[in-house]
């Protein structure tokens, strides 16, 4: 090789190390940290994927409830209003905790008039993220225009990124692309790091329990006795579980049904000392349900974020009791890290809430037929338990056969004239007919068990729903590989003509039918799973033969084969008699976990 050809290469060789290179990385490989000086987050950079690449939170908490205490005091704001303010509604940096962190590396040997910019050039995104960079102590905006200087960029910048907003349908899915671009002379480079806004997600069962909701009562005479003697009965069961569990009372409305105005959920992304995690309410997507709006003004504060997709009717099929979560599961090679939703549809009326839940991407909802109940939740027919056995849980189903024929084998044994319902009623507030009063505070039926058989059309009732039944169980076997052995069928009996007053959320079609049907005796698929194996069901008050209430019994025989112990609360007054029972009654804050 001659001397001129060797100086040539050396030329390019150098020329090649001192090239002006600008490098941009975020947390990539989701281990908590940005990798500035190995490769470890180089390879999913460009990624940006619910699967690959670097995630970063939605900061939509309410640090020291800035925005919350003015809605208390103050005139009432729309709800628009009310979902606007959080911790980055403005370009205040309040909850740095919940930054996702950027890193570029160090640039040495610029000349003193070189300079940098980092900026999201989508004008959708740059409209939903926030990027601050860190001077001091302080965390500062810093939008596309502003120029880091020469020493800046030869330290390297270290800077950090949230969002102001959640994956929204037809507004935004949550992608952005930072570019990272410096000027030297006659020189630029440019690179590129592609993020995406964690989704918001729903517990299952297989969450630890945190905190419990529930609606406040009054024991007094003039108001909600029965709603204040059920908050009595809750706290003493929980004050007997095994664990300790706050109870929040809601005090902001007298909707009684605390599962169905706010679906507790979180979003999350990876940390250097395991997931930070922000808690999210999610309001019910009904507009005139006044109770939601609780989730705003109590529930938000520090590290707990609120969100509301409004813009369904105030019909039952829109409730938050119409929707669970089948807990983590893989089959026909997908994965749900996070588990899955499922909601009951009312004919051809699909949850409105649906298009933000698959906004989410994450927990893909599965949608149950839920139209041969008069409320039409799907708490009312399925509940998912956590089990040590290879698939972590089980699936309990509301069974009308076996519900029907426990009846009928009583009858058989020659104790058809036992009182079918062993509660008695209240000493007040107990008109006498428990299924033809709308509106009324509503007692117990002295039928015998032969005449509850006898009822018109209920056989029939309980033969529709099983058909229905079938349907949904073949559904989710389908869709999750569970099998026969894993499927827990509870005894559960329904009836029909539930019946309430006008604007209670039933719509005319659902209220008072002949054929739709709701639980003839509490219902302990409707039941509050709690940690350490306890459950809080409702007293189911069947026929007592041989001195054992033999539904009780059943129901604890089943969860105890399972590894769970029951208790009971008394609800028939407070929400059986409307069609709820105690998960309806309730609700709970469960620990969030990584989905990655």
């Amino acid at each position: 090789m001659t001397k001129g050809v060797l100086s040539l290469l050396l030329i390019a060789t150098c020329g090649l190390s001192l090239a002006l290179k600008a490098d941009i990385r975020a947390d990539s490989n989701r281990d908590g940290k940005v990798d500035i000086h190995g490769k470890s987050d180089l390879f999913d950079k460009l990624c940006g994927s619910d699967d690959l690449g670097a995630i970063f939170l939605a900061n939509i908490g309410d640090t020291d409830r800035r925005c919350s205490k003015p809605v208390l005091s103050g005139p009432a704001p729309s709800n628009e209003e009310l979902g606007a303010c959080n911790d980055a509604s403005d370009d205040i940096q309040r909850a740095p905790q919940y930054l996702a962190p950027l890193r570029t590396a160090p640039i040495p040997r610029l000349s003193p008039n070189a300079s940098g910019t980092v900026a999201v050039r989508d004008t959708n995104s740059r409209s939903k993220v926030r990027i601050f960079r860190l001077e001091g102590s302080r965390w500062i905006i810093t939008g596309n225009e502003h120029v880091f200087s020469q020493r800046e960029l030869a330290s390297g910048l270290q800077l950090g990124i949230d969002a102001r907003d959640t994956r929204r349908p037809g507004v935004w899915d949550g992608k952005v692309a930072v570019t990272f671009t410096v000027h030297d002379g006659r020189s630029t480079a440019k690179d590129t790091v592609r993020l995406r806004v964690a989704p918001v997600l729903t517990h299952h069962h297989g969450e630890a329990v945190r905190e419990v909701f529930t609606t406040a009562g009054n024991s007094s005479d003039t108001g909600n006795f029965f709603q204040g003697w059920f908050v009595d009965r809750l706290q003493n069961a929980l004050d007997k579980a095994r664990g300790r569990y706050p109870l929040t009372q809601f005090n902001g409305s007298d909707d009684l049904w605390a599962q169905d105005f706010v679906e507790p959920g979180y979003t999350s992304m990876p940390g250097p000392n395991g997931p930070i995690i922000l808690r999210v309410m999610i309001r019910s997507a009904q507009d005139e349900r006044v109770a939601g709006r609780q989730v705003f003004e109590y529930l938000r504060n520090s590290g707990v974020g609120a969100v509301q997709h409004l813009g369904g009717e105030r019909d039952d099929v829109n409730s938050m009791g119409n929707l669970e979560t089948i807990p983590p599961y893989e089959f026909h090679g997908k994965r749900y890290h996070a588990g899955r939703i499922i909601m009951g549809t009312h004919n051809t009326t699909i949850p409105y809430i649906m298009e933000y839940l698959r906004a989410q991407q994450v927990q893909d909802p599965l949608l149950l037929d839920t139209d041969c109940l008069a409320i039409g939740h799907v708490d009312e027919i399925v509940q998912f338990l956590p089990v040590n056995s290879p698939r972590g849980w089980v699936m309990l189903v509301a069974d009308p056969v076996s519900g029907v024929e426990m009846l009928q084998n009583t009858v058989r044994n020659g104790h058809g004239d036992t009182r079918a319902f062993s509660r008695q009623n209240d000493t007040a507030g107990n008109p006498i007919d428990l299924f033809g009063i709308p509106g009324g505070l509503h007692g117990v039926p002295d039928d015998s068990i032969s005449e509850v058989l006898a009822w018109e059309g209920i056989l029939k009732a309980n033969a529709a729903i099983d058909s229905c039944m079938q349907r949904n169980i073949r559904l989710l076997k389908a869709e999750t590989g569970i099998t026969d052995a894993e499927i827990i069928r509870v005894p559960v009996m329904f009836r029909t003509g539930l019946t309430f007053p006008p604007g209670n959320g039933i719509g005319p079609e659902r209220n008072a039918s002949t054929t739709l049907g709701v639980s003839l005796y509490p219902n302990p698929i409707n039941g509050l799973v709690l940690n350490h194996g306890d459950i809080l069901a409702p007293t189911p008050w069947g026929p007592v033969i041989d001195g054992k209430d033999i539904l009780a019994s059943a129901v604890q025989t089943i969860y105890r084969k399972l590894g769970f112990q029951v208790s009971f609360v008394d609800n028939w007054n407070s929400h059986h008699t409307w069609g709820g029972e105690v998960h309806c009654g309730t609700n709970v804050v469960r620990e969030g976990k990584r989905w990655w």
